[in-house]
């Protein structure tokens, strides 16, 4: 009889340790939610709340260090730069401000973008034996303004500083007071991480979720 009783505390104590194995720190859905808060809505509380959650898979360092704040500068300078190089110089140079609250305006509504988790599916990596991976169906649904100002007619090296400010502060008032809501599908793959017998969730490409988001995103402009 007391060997059946140890064989019984053997079996429940490695039954114990195989529900322990597979124990998840949090859902998939609640990780992809702050993949997506970090990248996509730039909110730093979230980032540090996804390295806190992710540190014991890397030796307790940051996943991700981003600083948002300069991100954001170098996204702006370089997009108003490209912009207003199709203008004279002279044109360029007197609408700066406005082409940079022009993108402001535009990527403020991007970064604004609702999250809907619609679906969470774990399935086998079929590259590696031992790994799964959930893979997380979402849709976003966006601001955007339903028509825009025509911009300058005629040669764009001719285009007259007023005109171009009339057209960049029209815009921004198009992005600010947006009527018409555009809603996108879209999945992303989260890879288990086994580590303290614990599962952990993480992709190493964050980038997929912002460049799929902002595709759809600028083709949606003043579509019918």
């Amino acid at each position: 009889m007391k060997k059946l009783n140890v064989i019984i505390l053997l079996m429940l104590a490695l039954f114990s340790q195989n529900l322990m194995a597979q124990t998840e720190v949090k859902k998939p859905s609640e990780v992809f939610e702050m993949y997506f808060g970090t990248f996509v809505n730039n909110d730093t509380a979230v980032l540090n709340k996804l390295n806190d959650y992710l540190k014991p898979t890397v030796e307790g360092e940051d996943a991700y260090q981003v600083d948002f704040k300069v991100v954001s500068q170098e996204m702006m300078k370089e997009s108003t730069d490209n912009f207003l190089s199709a203008f004279s110089k002279t044109t360029a140079d007197a609408c700066r401000k406005e082409a940079e609250d022009y993108f402001s305006a535009m990527m403020e509504n991007f970064k604004n973008g609702k999250l809907t988790v619609k679906e969470v599916k774990v399935v086998q990596n079929e590259y590696i034996e031992d790994q799964k991976i959930a893979e997380v169906n979402y849709s976003v649904s966006f601001k955007v303004p339903s028509k825009f100002s025509d911009i300058p007619s005629g040669d764009i090296k001719n285009v007259k500083p007023e005109d171009l400010k009339k057209y960049l502060v029209q815009s921004v008032r198009d992005f600010k007071n947006a009527d018409k809501t555009v809603i996108t599908a879209q999945t992303f793959k989260l890879y288990q991480l086994n580590e303290g017998g614990k599962i952990y969730y993480w992709n190493g490409s964050p980038d997929e979720i912002v460049s799929g988001l902002t595709d759809f995103y600028f083709e949606s402009f003043g579509s019918k």
